[in-house]
């Protein structure tokens, strides 16, 4: 392959449309995250970490995905991608937390936002310290574990994907434009059902996917999923039992996925987009090999399988 114009050093965020911001801001609030920002058309949530923000969420008639937000590794690299056919100059943006951008679209339709310099903020104290005893792993001595009650508390944004008609030239696009990796590939033969990518950032570890390219089996592109980190297993079931106390659709989980390792627990917002915790994922570096599994072997190692209307948005 040839070299790509960039490598994206993580995903910013993820900007979704949503019909009511109240409303959304009592699902994210209660899903683990806290507001940032608000204007009078857009939410900008954050986690326990430095990001201004994860998530936005705009006003908008119709729920579904607006854009993702790359984050640049460099200024240069707004510059570099400027200069890319289709995509636009860099410029302000003229949102909480600033910085500079590039917006491009990919050829099924997503927009992309290419992102740096947006001012970071406090990182927030953890709510729940994990020490653990775990055969030869001691942690606590002389106390015990009290875990309480109320949200997760998410602490950054893992990964998002999305659904595309070609998983295999969206696959060839990313790399070419943002410089991802196949971490690995969920395929029966010659046909591709996802490509897990991760971002390539050399020698350095880095989650083991950042961005999922799902096939969509009508051809149309949409949101699959955002997925957000916490802290460990007892956040992601003190979310869980917290989330389904006020009555949110659940979607899968709790269990650990095979690809990426991950403990997963997936939820739907009111307009049935889905949003998962994750804990205790893999870490790779660019010099770790492809792998090609079946689907089979692209289910849980622990917990339920994975549901058929997975990675569709299902309006409540």
């Amino acid at each position: 392959m040839t070299a790509p114009v960039l490598k994206i050093r993580d995903l910013a965020y993820v900007r979704l449309g949503v019909p009511d911001l109240d409303l959304m801001e009592k699902y994210l609030v209660d899903f683990g995250m806290q507001c940032s920002a608000r204007t009078d058309s857009a939410l900008f949530m954050r986690g326990s970490g430095p990001s201004h923000h994860l998530h936005i969420s705009e006003k908008s008639e119709q729920a579904g995905l607006k854009a993702f937000g790359f984050l640049a590794s460099s200024a240069d690299d707004l510059e570099a991608l400027s200069r890319v056919s289709g995509a636009s100059g860099v410029h302000d943006i003229d949102e909480p937390g600033g910085g500079r951008r590039v917006v491009i679209h990919d050829p099924w339709g997503t927009r992309i936002e290419l992102v740096h310099g947006i001012a970071p903020v406090e990182s927030l104290p953890a709510r729940r310290e994990e020490r653990l005893n775990l055969g030869s792993r001691i942690e606590r001595r002389g106390s015990v574990t009290r875990v309480g009650e109320g949200p997760a508390l998410v602490m950054r944004l893992g990964h998002g994907g999305i659904n595309v008609g070609d998983p295999d030239a969206a696959f060839e696009w990313y790399h070419a434009h943002f410089g991802i990796l196949r971490s690995d590939t969920i395929a029966m033969g010659d046909f591709t059902f996802a490509h897990f990518c991760r971002c390539d950032r050399g020698s350095e570890y880095t989650d083991h996917h950042s961005f999922l390219l799902a096939r969509s089996m009508d051809g149309s592109t949409s949101l699959n999923h955002v997925s957000f980190e916490v802290s460990g297993l007892d956040d992601v079931w003190v979310g869980h039992e917290f989330l389904a106390g006020q009555g949110y659709r659940h979607s899968w989980g709790i269990g650990r996925h095979s690809i990426g390792s991950q403990i997963f627990d997936y939820w739907r917002d009111p307009w049935g987009q889905i949003h998962e915790h994750y804990t205790d994922g893999d870490l790779l570096d660019a010099a770790v090999e492809h792998g090609v599994h079946s689907p089979d072997e692209g289910d849980s190692q622990w917990g339920p399988s994975m549901p058929a209307d997975f990675g569709q948005t299902i309006p409540g």
